[in-house]
């Protein structure tokens, strides 16, 4: 191996007072002209010169033929293993080897270290087991550290029942300490256990910190008990920096980071110093908080100790602005990260990450990437390309991925589980399911993750039936995200039976009291229109949280059940459980349905008053559909003018439909404005306002909005209803012929129109909203896709089970009334979820009463 030139020539670094030698000179050890060489070698090796003494070392065998002794080589070595300069310490090995010397004891000691952390223990165990009776305890507590810190514990515990037994030394603290790492994971900590009942006995506990602060992590990583881990640390006689910095880390690591923080006060208290790693990891604790009033006081300290050059802390700050974000997002992270004088990998990828969970900042953190491997030159790692992926799902930008992603081919790490997880969720996001799929594939050692990213992308890609067989794959190890992810797809279908069916599968899996799986079982069955499933899973739970209730209050506003929602809403205060955002929209929607006015103002009014929860567009929205739902139409315009923002599209579709309700024409051509203003592409204004000109009869406005869509190329989304018969979804359109059952389905259907005219039903020709004649017009209306889907259920579905149907949009006036009679004739309970609720027909009734 080639040493670098160094800045100093090696005769420059020699003491100048040696004499010149003569090659007959002899060579001897106890040559006075050795020691000088010996003393600078030695001082320059303390000073972590290691290069400059390797020179004097080869400028006193090569020019003055002069051998080191063992005590030189042996401060050398040292010295490299200090510094870890490991590729210069197998240098030195390499000159012990040619200069035939007698390794003693201390010397093969610290070469056993040397090789162990530099990760080589093959070597490292080559020599121990080449120094026969040359061993010593140092030998074994090296060789012990060596398989514990390298990922090989059970041989650490084999080596140390083996001295025991056949080595003839009795552990002692270092040895203790590497015995006890190799039991910091679950499989070995009970063996850990039996250890520190040994330590006890010895009295190593009460001798050494580094005995303690074993012990400390054989708690909390062997058991994750740190309560345990706290009394030790009590219980040490004597810490030191590393000790508080140790428990410090760990309370972090385990989400314990109140815990951490406080320790830290009690550090300084105590007298020591916190250095880079403390710092690092209180700073931490802060962003988890959300502490940003903490960690700007950890930013001082971090100034104030000379710190703030460090890459390490400078992650840390990047990570804790980023989190704690007040103002402006990433402001002061990106501040910090521009004060930093060096940049590598780590303080990249924070930056990265930072932009990405910031929220709409995917365009900069790609951007910062396009920086890093141009202007900084660093490659990206793993964790770089998780988070980059991330971003373009973000984006939806499939095409950024696809180049970001042949990146991560050609750096190899494309099959790394976090980059190829990240992956899969990029392509599902942006809809390529099939891209997802092939990443999937080429993953070498799936996860759990793995399996959850690609079902979750086949939910959230409408394509339930593929995410069903990916679950059957691997059944075994599910947990509760991908249980969660597959009752989303059960309430999206509005397939209860495959809901009922992971219902089952969840509770022999143990996931039945899962805060999470509830949760997603309360929304599949409301969202099913079994709420009373919904509400006997809810009343169930031990635990809940805001997503519980929020959740059961939503299940209820959503089929009507105002009072219920209200009276669960005050439950949920009453248990001291602060509503948030989403709540209150379940609040507001539930007295929206219900037609209480005063009480959706009153609730909208305490929102901000007595919660500080600051209205947004959504809250605005449900107000005035609350007005424009009870015919109010002016306050609704008055509420819109009042608002501190400026209304979107979605605020003015919420009154144009009100107006289509109320047949307001005026103010319906007002509302289709400001929506077409602010969104040139959204059909739901012209359809809407073509329905309220078609319900006034005014055919040539209708024809001509009809024409202004065709050339903007605004697609009308077909109306259509499903419902699910023996596990499976049967879906109808307007006069639909292509189930296999349509002769059977069509013959109950004519039945059922003269059964339910005989009850009193007449078609309500007005909600055709096409130029025919009367008779044309019955006949559409019977054809609707939701009778088609009612008609099939009383053929294919038990009678004792409710009829569950599902639409797309809105369900029509003359359907609405029809099932109705429906329920009467045919004594069977009716459940149509269309787009905006849930509608009960029982016993000629409805449980929207009519308001809707």
């Amino acid at each position: 191996m080639a040493l670098p030139i160094l800045s100093h020539s090696p005769a420059n670094l020699l003491p100048k007072s040696i004499p010149t030698r003569r090659s007959d000179d002899n060579k001897t050890l106890k040559n006075p002209n050795f020691e000088p060489f010996k003393d600078r070698l030695i001082s320059l090796s303390n000073a972590g010169q290691i290069r400059q003494a390797i020179s004097v070392l080869d400028l006193m065998t090569q020019q003055h033929r002069l051998t080191p002794d063992l005590t030189t080589f042996s401060v050398l070595l040292k010295s490299c293993i200090r510094t870890r300069n490991f590729e210069l310490g197998k240098l030195l090995h390499s000159k012990l080897n040619h200069s035939q010397i007698k390794l003693d004891t201390i010397l093969l000691n610290s070469l056993i270290t040397l090789y162990s952390k530099s990760g080589d223990w093959v070597t490292a165990k080559t020599i121990f087991d080449s120094m026969g009776h040359l061993r010593d305890l140092v030998s074994w507590s090296a060789i012990i550290s060596c398989f514990a810190h390298n990922g090989m514990e059970s041989q650490a515990l084999l080596t140390f029942v083996e001295m025991l037994m056949h080595g003839g030394e009795f552990p002692n603290q270092f040895c203790f300490s590497a015995a006890i790492q190799a039991c910091c994971n679950r499989d070995n900590a009970p063996t850990g256990e039996a250890i520190f009942g040994f330590v006890i006995k010895t009295g190593y506990f009460e001798s050494d910190v580094c005995v303690g602060c074993a012990l400390i992590d054989l708690f909390a990583k062997g058991f994750h008990d740190l309560e345990s881990a706290r009394k030790v640390f009590d219980k040490m006689p004597h810490r030191n920096s590393v000790t508080w910095t140790l428990l410090i880390t760990r309370y972090a690591q385990l989400g314990h980071h109140e815990d951490g923080i406080k320790l830290f006060p009690g550090m300084l208290l105590c007298g020591f110093m916190p250095d880079r790693f403390t710092l690092s990891g209180v700073v931490s604790a802060c962003a988890e908080l959300g502490l940003i009033s903490v960690g700007k006081q950890m930013h001082s300290w971090v100034i104030k100790s000379g710190l703030c050059m460090d890459v390490c802390i400078g992650c840390s700050l990047v990570d804790m602005y980023a989190k704690c974000a007040t103002n402006e997002p990433m402001e002061d992270a990106r501040k910090v990260f521009q004060r930093m004088p060096n940049h590598n990998v780590m303080s990249w990828t924070a930056i990265i990450t930072g932009y990405v969970q910031s929220g709409g900042l995917d365009t900069t953190a790609i951007e910062h990437y396009c920086k890093m491997i141009t202007q900084g030159d660093v490659l990206p790692n793993h964790f770089t390309y998780s988070s980059l992926f991330k971003a373009c799902g973000g984006l939806s930008d499939v095409e950024i991925g696809k180049q970001i992603h042949n990146h991560a081919v050609k750096s190899g790490l494309v099959s790394v589980n976090c980059v190829g997880n990240s992956l899969i969720s990029m392509y599902a996001r942006s809809g390529s399911m099939e891209d997802a799929q092939k990443a999937f594939e080429i993953l070498l050692d799936k996860n759990l993750i793995s399996y959850n990213a690609i079902v979750d992308g086949y939910v959230k890609n409408t394509s339930s039936d593929e995410a069903f067989k990916m679950f059957n794959k691997f059944e075994a190890g599910v947990d509760s995200f991908t249980f969660a992810s597959l009752l989303s797809a059960a309430a999206s279908l509005g397939a209860v039976g495959k809901g009922e069916e992971m219902h089952a599968r969840l509770v022999k899996s143990g996931f039945g009291s899962n805060q999470r799986v509830c949760n997603a079982l309360i929304s599949m069955y409301s969202r099913c229109g079994d709420i009373e499933a919904a509400a006997r899973v809810f009343n169930k739970m031990e635990q809940r949280n805001i997503i519980s209730w929020t959740s059961i209050i939503t299940g209820f506003a959503k089929h009507g059940l105002a009072k219920s929602a209200l009276k669960v809403f005050d439950q949920m205060l009453q248990a001291g459980v602060k509503p948030n955002e989403v709540t209150y929209i379940a609040v507001l929607s539930a007295c929206s349905h219900a037609g209480m006015v005063n009480e959706g103002l009153q609730h909208f009014s305490l929102m901000r008053s007595e919660h500080k929860i600051t209205p947004k567009m959504e809250h605005y929205a449900c107000v005035v559909d609350l007005f424009g739902r009870s015919g109010s139409l002016e306050k609704a315009v008055d509420f819109i003018d009042s608002m501190p923002f400026k209304a979107d599209a979605l605020v003015w579709r919420t009154l144009l439909g009100a107006c289509q309700v109320h047949g307001n024409t005026e103010l319906g051509r007002l509302s289709a404005k400001m929506i077409t203003d602010l969104d040139p592409d959204d059909p739901s204004a012209y359809i809407l306002l073509s329905n309220l000109y078609a319900s006034k009869g005014e055919w040539e406005k209708v024809v001509k909005l009809r024409r202004t869509m065709k050339e903007r190329n605004l697609i009308k989304e077909a109306g259509c209803s499903w419902i699910e018969s023996e596990n499976q979804a049967h879906k109808f359109y307007v006069g639909d012929t292509c189930h296999p059952r349509a002769h059977e389905i069509y013959k109950e259907l004519d039945q059922l129109v003269t059964d339910i005219r005989e009850l009193g039903y007449v078609p309500d020709t007005d909600f055709v909203l096409h130029e025919l004649d009367k008779k044309e017009k019955e006949r559409y209306l019977v054809q609707h896709s939701e009778k088609i889907a009612v008609a099939f259920g009383l053929i294919s579905v038990s009678k004792t089970k409710p009829i569950r149907v599902f639409k797309n949009l809105r369900v029509c006036g003359d359907c609405h009334s029809a099932m109705k009679y429906i329920s009467v004739a045919r004594g069977r309970e009716i459940v149509v979820r269309d787009s905006n609720r849930f509608h009960h027909f029982k016993n000629g009734s409805c449980s929207c009463n009519d308001y809707w």
